[in-house]
């Protein structure tokens, strides 16, 4: 028996240094030299054969998933090269065409498709990587990895691409302009490269070197290469003039006894403006931005919410370069800023350090987005990298309100830390201490927060700590919470199943959240638990059991419910998300004399995505709550007393792709609002909005946009002068607008 244990023993140790050797192996960066290019790459030099200088050749693309270090499931060759303007890849993917799941649409916009991924960490710090991703035909989207943050794929540059469906799978082409990067200078460029396959049939995303899954960073896992010569992006300036027309017709409803009519006829010119500085900086300056195309927001539901939803910010001048100013806990939230009129910002890298400067004009400030209110906001953020495994950092903003009489400033200092401990875990930390000085009265407030995050085959944890007190100044920042103590933790344990196609991972998943306020009173708590599955074809499963406690109004509530997630694109031409759950929930909005009682909660959230063809597009999405009184003495004449409300929101958008850059698309949304009197002040409703817009993207900054939007409700007016009366039926238009927008980007 002995014998035995030890023979085991020695095994096991034995297995163990062999899989450390390997996995040291496949975590080894490949140094590479990248040759000129005599002549730009052709997409059809690529095709069916290879050119005899078709540059550095990349193959033995391994997983990250699902089998972490597994060789690619299908073959996948690039080729990279250079000359004097720009940085070239050639992608040669390996499949049968019938399988390859690509669509023709506009930029940024094949969720769902394969498509292949160039990353270039040009500092190589091993910090930042700007990324390139391109579909079978050809259709680009952009983005910047900042380790520590989620992918900003709100960056937008020049850059060229091709694609094309071929015998034997597919061939990708990318030019980058140089003037489109940022570098150091210096006579030998050396940057961090990654190149990766993504498979959307089989849920496999594959890279070249390997990019484990194992090891916390991604950017740190690049590859080495050089290009043996001095680059310059040469002069880079831009200039991106506007020209805005436009007719609207709103009916004010604010007073609903005396409703007033408000036409618009605008014309409207603007400018926006780029100066880049020693291929490492850049002054970016707007005068009067026009968001006339911005799509409006994805429904949410916010009915029945305690607490402020996140909205994310859609306007081009505030989406680029925002990595810039990105910290754990975000204290600069641009969809503060309402209405800017002018704004200047500043951003750029010199050796370790990176440094971003904004100052903006905004026209209508304050909490309700008052004309009357005017602002000037300024903000400064800088961070330097100490090495790949440490970083620090600094953020000041500032922020000085004028509305009717009343003065307000708010100022935030912070500091910020990120510490990579080994390949596993990764720690953040960031305080930070503001002051408001209201007409003469100061208050001032702190915050804090530390998180550490692991990252392994098996084990994912994170833990995020807050400490924010109640007179903290957050009217530049995210914080739907002040005086708060707040403990997060999220856990997942994860079962590889490498033997079977469809079935990949199973596992357990814990959350929970802890609250207190600052003098340590609890303010509530949840616990979830769950169950999930993953399969190819982006599928997945998870199963949650939920229980909770909330303080409110005095009383302390206790919660109990469940929730489902699931979704698939099994079949190549739809996919389907969707969660549904019940948990009790409070009425936080009662009617007049109807105390904050607990009731049944329940939620439904669909998206359905359909593709009948590479150049149409349909998505339907249905989010549906409703609260029901589960207080039996409150009232039990019927089930609609018993209701709380209901509240509907359904959105269809169809979409139809000429080709890359000419697409039309159509919104409807309704979202219906039934409310009890009884038991809830909401005030009941029905809305449609529609909007049609035809656009023509040739590409980041050149566009011709051409829209119209019409909003419907059940309200009628009513008598002489016009009062508004609630009807059954959407009867009455209360708003249209038409417009077109053309801009035009010059580069100097």
């Amino acid at each position: 028996m002995f014998r035995r244990m030890l023979k085991k023993a020695a095994t096991q140790t034995l297995l163990a240094t062999c899989l450390s050797l390997m996995i040291s192996a496949a975590y080894a960066q490949t140094d590479l030299i990248v040759p000129r290019a005599k002549t730009p790459p052709q997409l059809q030099d690529y095709v069916g054969r290879v050119p005899a200088e078709a540059g550095f050749v990349v193959r033995d693309f391994r997983q990250r998933t699902p089998g972490d270090g597994n060789p690619a499931s299908l073959a996948t060759t690039a080729y990279l090269s250079f000359d004097e303007t720009h940085f070239y890849a050639v992608f040669v993917a390996k499949d049968d065409p019938k399988n390859v799941r690509a669509r023709i649409a506009k930029r940024e916009d094949f969720d769902g498709d394969d498509f292949v991924i160039l990353e270039l960490d040009t500092f190589h710090d091993k910090r930042r990587a700007f990324s390139f991703f391109v579909n079978p035909y050809g259709v680009q989207m952009d983005s910047k990895r900042i380790e520590g943050l989620e992918l900003d794929k709100n960056f937008d540059t020049q850059w060229q691409s091709d694609g094309q469906l071929t015998d034997d799978g597919y061939v990708v082409r990318i030019a980058i302009p140089l003037k489109s990067l940022r570098f150091k200078n210096a006579d030998v460029q050396t940057w961090g490269v990654t190149l990766g396959r993504v498979i959307a049939r089989l849920s496999e995303e594959s890279f070249w070197p390997h990019i484990s899954k194992q090891v916390a960073g991604f950017v740190p896992q690049a590859a080495t290469m050089q290009i043996p010569e001095r680059l310059s992006a040469g002069r880079n300036a831009q200039v991106n003039p506007f020209v805005y027309l436009g007719n609207s017709r709103i009916l004010n409803a604010d007073v609903p006894t005396s409703p007033v009519w408000l036409q618009d006829n605008k014309v409207q010119a603007g400018l926006d403006a780029k100066w880049v500085i020693g291929d490492a900086s850049a002054i970016d300056l707007t005068i009067k931005p026009d968001f006339s195309e911005v799509e409006s927001d994805e429904p949410q539901i916010v009915v029945g919410k305690r607490y402020e939803v996140l909205f994310p910010e859609k306007r081009p001048f505030f989406l680029e370069n925002a990595g810039f100013f990105h910290t754990p806990t975000p204290l600069f939230f641009s969809r503060r800023i309402a209405q800017p009129q002018a704004g200047l910002r500043i951003t750029g890298r010199q050796d370790s350090w990176a440094y971003g400067g904004l100052l903006i004009d905004d026209h209508a400030a304050g909490e309700d987005a008052s004309e009357n209110a005017k602002a000037k906001i300024a903000m400064a953020r800088v961070q330097n990298d100490l090495s790949h495994d440490l970083a620090l950092g600094g953020l000041f903003t500032d922020r000085r309100l004028n509305q009717d009489h009343v003065r307000q400033r708010d100022t935030v200092a912070g500091i910020d830390g990120r510490f990579q401990l080994d390949d596993n875990w990764i720690l953040q930390a960031q305080f930070a201490r503001s002051q408001t000085d209201l007409d003469g009265k100061k208050l001032q407030g702190h915050l804090g927060y530390l998180e550490a995050k692991h990252q392994g085959k098996h084990l994912e944890y994170l833990a995020k700590y807050s400490d924010i007190s109640q007179n903290f100044a957050s009217s530049l920042a995210f914080l739907p919470r002040t005086d708060l103590k707040q403990l997060q933790q999220e856990a997942m344990y994860l079962w590889h199943l490498d033997a079977y196609t469809d079935l990949q991972r199973i596992g357990f998943i814990g959350n929970s959240t802890l609250s207190r306020d600052q003098t340590n009173q609890m303010q509530d708590w949840s616990a979830d638990l769950g169950v999930l599955a993953e399969g190819s074809r982006d599928s997945w499963l998870e199963i949650f059991s939920r229980h909770g406690y909330e303080k409110y109004a005095g009383q302390d509530y206790r919660k109990q419910g469940w929730l489902v997630n699931t979704g698939t694109s099994w079949l190549s031409w739809l996919s389907v998300m969707t969660e549904f759950g019940a948990i009790d929930s409070i009425n936080y909005t009662p009617a007049a004399g109807v105390t904050n009682l607990l009731g049944k909660g329940r939620s439904i959230d669909l998206t359905l995505t359909f593709k009948p063809h590479p150049q149409w597009r349909i998505e339907e999405k249905l989010l549906w709550n409703d609260l029901r009184n589960s207080q039996s003495g409150q009232s039990s004449q019927s089930n609609e007393a018993t209701s709380v409300y209901r509240n509907l929101m359904w959105r269809t958008k169809l979409s139809y792709q000429h080709n890359r850059f000419l697409g039309v698309r159509l919104i409807a949304d309704y979202h219906q609002l039934a409310a009890n009197p009884r038991l809830s002040s909401l005030e009941s409703g029905k809305q449609l909005n529609t909007d049609l817009q035809l656009s023509y993207l040739l590409s980041p900054g050149t566009s011709l946009i051409a829209g119209y939007g019409n909003r419907q409700e059940n309200l009628a007016l009513i008598g002489n002068p016009a009062y508004l009366q609630r009807t059954a039926d959407l009867s009455l238009r209360t708003g249209r607008r038409a417009f077109i927008k053309l801009n035009y980007l010059y580069q100097l």
